[in-house]
C-alpha cells in the first residue's frame, strides 16, 4: 500500500492536503506545523477514532484533539494505492461519532468497493489491526518503545510458530483464567456456589424439620399481599376513569379546536372572493404585472420632471450670466454700428496726427512776420537811411510784406488743425467709455463674449421647451396607462379607484391567501387529530364528572407497585406450597438427603476441572516460554544490523525479552547494558532499530504498508542521524517512508537524492 493524498480538517488543520511521494517523502516543519496532526489524521482514516477513550489528568484523548479549531466538523480523504489500484476513502460524523462513516471508492469512479467497512479497512490495507500498526510502522517520538499486546503476539506467533493469527498466549490464557474464575474467583464462581447450594441443602434439611412453625406466618403474609393487591387493583381503575375523562376533555377540545379552524377558513376565503370569485395568487401575479406596467412609465415620467427641473436651472444660469454682461440690453447690430463708429474715429484721429508741423518753423514765421512788421511801420528804415542798403531795402519792402502774409497763412494752419483732431478723439474717448473698455477691439472682443452668451441662452431656452413637452408627454402616458391599468383591475376588484390602492389591496389579499393556507392546514391538522382520538377512544360521550379520589401514585408507580404485589403472592404462594411439601415429607428425610449427596458429587467433579485448568495454564506459560526464545533471537539479529548501522558498529549485538524490554552489548565486550543506562539517544536509536526490524518480520510481503515517522530523529546527533537516513533509504526502495521532522537537517542531507521528495514549510 503507498499514501497518494491526504487531505481533511482536522485539529489544528483546515481543508489540508499533504501528498507524499512514492518512495521517501520528508516533511520538514517547525513546531506547531501540525506533523503530529497529520499522523493522527492518517491513523483515524485508517482504523478511526476510539470513542470510547476519555480525557485523562494531562493527556487528552484523540476524539477531543481532533475536533477542529475553527468548531466545524471533522472530515478526512486518503488516496491510496493498493494492489495496483488507486483507492479513495472518506470519513465524516455519523450519529456523532467522528470518523465513524466510511466511504471507499476506486478513485476518479463512482463504483464502491466491497468488503471495506470503518472498523477493518485498515487491516485490510495495512495487513495488521491498530495495535500492530502502532506498534511497529507508526513511529512517534514520545511512543519509540515497543508494548506488548494480543495482537502483536499473534503476528509474533504467526512468524515462528503455526501461521494462526488467531493464536495468542495471552488471550489463551485469559480464556482458561476466565473458565477458571467461572469455577472459582475468591467467593465467586461455580464451586463457592455449590458449596453455597449444598450448605442451603443441609440448612433446607433443618428447616423442614421445623417448617410447621412458618406456616402460620406465610398465610398471614399471603392474606396481607391479596388485601393489598385489591387496593391496588382499586387505584389502578381510578387512574383508568381520569385517563377516560381526559380523553373524552381532550377529544371535545380537538373538536371545537377544528370547529374555530374551519370557520377561519371560510372567513379568509370570504375575505378573497372578489367579484364572485374566489382569489388565487396566479391572480395576484397576474393583477402585479399589470400593475408593475405602469411603473416603468412613472419613472419616465418622474425623469422627464427631472430633466425639466434641471433644464430650467441651466437657462436660469444662462440668463443670469447673459445679464452681467456691460452689452445687456443692446442689440447686436447697435453694437456692432458703434464698433465701426469707433474705428472711424480712431481713423481719423491717427491721421490728424501724421502732417504736424514742427514747432520751429512757426517761430520762425513770427520772428519774420515781426521783422516784416518793424519794417513796414518804418521802426527799422532808419538804421538804412543814408546807407548802401536803403536802397536794397526799399526793393524789398513788398518781399517782406508778402512773406509776412505767408507766415500768418502758416500761423492760421498750425492752430486750425490741432482742434479737428481733438474732436475725433474725444467722441472716441466718450464712446468707448460709454461700454466700460479702452479701446475698439477690447469692445469687439465684449461682443463676440455677449454673442456666445445670447447663444448659450437661447440654446438653453431650446432644450427647456424640449424637456418641458417632453415631461408633459410622459406624464400624459403614465397617467393613461395608470387609467387602464386600474379599468383591468377593476374586473377582479371593483373597489380599486387608483394605482396606490392596488398595491395595498393586493398585499392584503396575500395576507389573507397565506392565512387561509395556514388556517387550511391547521383545520385538517386538527380535523385528524380528532378523528385519530375517535379512532382510538370511540364516539365522544358527555365527560363523568362524578368526584374522584386521586390516588396517592401515579398510574405508572400503581402498576409497578401492583405487579411488585403480584410476583410477591407468586413468591409467598411458592414458599407456601413449598412449605407445604416439606411439611409433607417431614416422614421421608431420604429425598433432601438425596439432593445432598447429588451436590457433593457435582462438587467433586468441578473442584477436578479446576485443578485440570490449572495444570493447562502452567503448560501454556511454559509454552509461551518456548516459543519467545524462538522470536527474540530473530528479532534480536535483525535489530542488531540496524542497530551496527545507525552507530557504525559500535553496538553489534541487541536483546529484546517476551516484553520488549532491551539491552545492548558493545562490539568486542562481552557485558550487555540495560537501555536504561544509555543515553536518551541511544536509546531512540535501539527501539527505532526493534521497530524497524519488527516492519521487516511481521509487515513485510509484496506490497507493504508505509512506515510513518514522527521526529523519531529528533534525539540522534547528525552522524547516526544521516545513518538512520540511509537505512531509511534502503528501506524505501521496497516501501513507502514518510518523515516527519521539526529540523531541518534531514531535508538538507538528503536535498537532491533520487527518488526522495522534501516538502519544507
Amino acid at each position: 500500500m503507498k499514501i497518494k493524498k491526504l487531505s481533511g480538517t482536522f485539529g489544528k488543520l483546515k481543508n489540508a492536503t499533504l501528498e507524499p511521494g512514492g518512495g521517501m517523502t520528508v516533511i520538514s516543519a517547525p513546531n506547531e506545523y501540525g506533523k503530529t496532526t497529520w499522523c493522527r489524521l492518517l491513523t483515524a482514516m485508517l482504523y478511526g477514532i476510539d470513542t470510547s477513550e476519555r480525557d485523562k489528568a494531562g493527556r487528552l484523548s484523540v476524539k477531543t484533539m481532533s475536533k477542529p479549531w475553527d468548531g466545524g466538523a471533522v472530515v478526512g480523504t486518503l488516496e491510496v494505492e493498493d494492489a495496483g489500484r488507486s483507492i479513495t476513502l472518506q470519513r465524516t460524523t455519523k450519529n456523532g461519532a467522528p470518523m465513524k462513516n466510511l466511504v471507499a471508492v476506486y478513485t476518479g469512479t463512482a463504483e464502491f468497493i466491497r468488503g471495506l467497512d470503518p472498523d477493518t479497512v485498515g487491516s485490510r490495507l495495512t495487513g495488521v489491526s491498530r495495535q500492530v500498526f502502532e506498534r511497529t510502522a507508526f513511529i512517534s517520538r514520545p511512543d519509540l518503545r515497543v508494548s506488548q499486546t494480543s495482537e502483536l503476539e499473534r503476528k509474533i506467533a504467526d512468524i515462528v510458530s503455526t501461521g494462526d493469527e488467531n493464536t495468542s498466549y495471552t488471550e489463551s490464557s485469559e480464556l482458561l483464567k476466565k473458565w477458571q474464575r467461572r469455577l472459582r474467583f475468591n467467593k465467586s464462581g461455580a464451586i463457592p456456589a455449590l458449596e453455597q447450594e449444598l450448605r442451603e441443602a443441609n440448612h433446607d434439611f433443618a428447616l423442614i424439620e421445623s417448617s410447621s412453625e412458618d406456616l402460620a406466618g406465610l398465610r398471614t403474609g399471603m392474606a396481607r399481599q391479596e388485601k393489598q393487591i385489591e387496593l391496588l387493583e382499586e387505584d389502578l381503575r381510578t387512574h383508568e376513569k381520569l385517563e377516560a375523562r381526559a380523553v373524552q376533555r381532550r377529544m371535545a377540545e380537538a373538536r371545537k379546536t377544528a370547529a374555530n379552524a374551519e370557520t377561519r377558513v371560510a372567513e379568509l376565503t370570504r375575505a378573497i372572493t372578489k367579484n364572485g370569485r374566489v382569489m388565487t395568487r396566479e391572480d395576484v401575479s397576474s393583477i402585479r404585472e399589470t400593475a408593475a406596467a405602469v411603473m416603468p412609465l412613472k419613472k419616465v415620467a418622474q425623469d422627464a420632471q427631472r430633466s425639466l427641473w434641471r433644464a430650467e436651472k441651466e437657462l436660469a444660469d444662462a440668463s443670469a450670466r447673459r445679464e452681467t454682461s456691460p452689452l445687456s440690453g443692446k442689440s447686436e447690430a447697435e453694437v456692432s454700428a458703434h464698433i465701426a463708429r469707433g474705428r472711424e474715429l480712431a481713423r481719423r484721429a491717427a491721421e490728424t496726427k501724421e502732417p504736424r508741423i514742427p514747432l520751429a518753423i512757426p517761430v520762425l514765421l513770427c520772428a519774420l512776420a515781426f521783422l516784416g512788421l518793424l519794417a513796414f511801420t518804418g521802426v527799422l528804415s532808419p538804421l538804412f537811411r543814408g546807407g548802401p542798403l536803403e536802397s536794397v531795402f526799399s526793393l524789398h519792402i513788398w518781399g517782406v510784406i508778402a512773406s509776412l502774409g505767408v507766415a500768418a497763412v502758416g500761423l492760421v494752419l498750425f492752430f486750425v488743425k490741432p482742434r479737428k483732431r481733438r474732436g475725433a478723439a474725444e467722441e472716441l474717448a466718450e464712446l468707448l467709455a460709454s461700454y466700460g473698455v479702452g479701446d475698439v477691439d477690447k469692445l469687439s472682443a465684449l461682443l463676440s463674449a455677449y454673442t456666445l452668451l445670447t447663444r448659450e441662452e437661447e440654446a438653453k431656452r431650446a432644450a427647456c421647451d424640449a424637456a418641458r413637452s417632453s415631461c408633459e408627454s410622459a406624464a400624459a402616458a403614465a397617467k393613461e396607462a395608470e387609467d387602464l391599468a386600474v379599468g383591468r383591475i377593476v374586473a377582479f376588484m371593483p373597489d380599486v379607484t387608483s394605482g396606490e390602492a392596488v398595491l395595498e389591496a393586493l398585499n392584503e389579499t396575500e395576507r389573507n391567501i397565506d392565512a387561509l393556507t395556514r388556517a387550511q392546514f391547521e383545520a385538517v391538522s386538527a380535523r385528524n387529530v380528532y378523528e385519530t382520538l375517535l379512532q382510538e377512544n370511540g364516539e365522544e360521550t358527555e365527560p363523568d364528572d362524578s368526584f374522584l379520589s386521586v390516588p396517592i401514585r401515579n398510574r405508572e408507580d400503581t402498576q409497578a407497585a401492583l405487579d411488585r404485589a403480584r410476583q410477591q403472592l407468586i413468591d409467598a404462594t411458592r414458599a407456601y406450597d413449598l412449605a407445604t411439601g416439606a411439611q409433607r415429607t417431614l416422614g421421608d428425610p431420604s429425598v433432601v438427603e438425596g439432593r445432598i449427596q447429588n451436590l457433593g458429587e457435582e462438587l467433586e467433579e468441578l473442584k477436578r476441572r479446576y485443578s485440570a485448568l490449572t495444570l493447562a495454564l502452567e503448560a501454556l506459560s511454559e509454552a509461551n516460554t518456548k516459543l519467545q526464545t524462538r522470536f527474540s533471537p530473530e528479532v534480536s539479529r535483525l535489530a542488531g544490523e540496524i542497530m551496527s548501522r545507525l552507530t557504525e558498529g559500535r553496538y553489534d549485538r541487541l536483546y529484546f525479552d517476551k516484553g520488549f524490554d532491551a539491552a545492548a552489548r558493545e562490539e568486542g565486550d562481552v557485558e550487555t547494558h540495560n537501555v536504561i543506562t544509555l543515553s536518551d539517544g541511544t536509546a531512540d536509536e535501539i527501539y527505532l532499530s526493534l521497530r524497524l526490524a519488527m516492519c521487516e518480520l511481521i509487515l513485510g510481503g509484496d506490497d507493504p504498508c508505509p512506515i510513518v515517522l514522527d521526529d523519531a530523529l529528533a534525539n540522534f546527533d547528525d552522524c547516526r542521524c544521516r545513518r538512520a537516513l540511509e537505512v531509511l533509504l534502503d528501506m524505501a526502495k521496497e516501501r513507502q517512508i514518510i518523515l516527519f521532522s521539526c529540523h531541518t537537517r534531514e531535508a538538507d542531507m538528503l536535498e537532491g537524492t533520487q527518488g526522495v521528495k522534501i516538502i519544507r514549510a
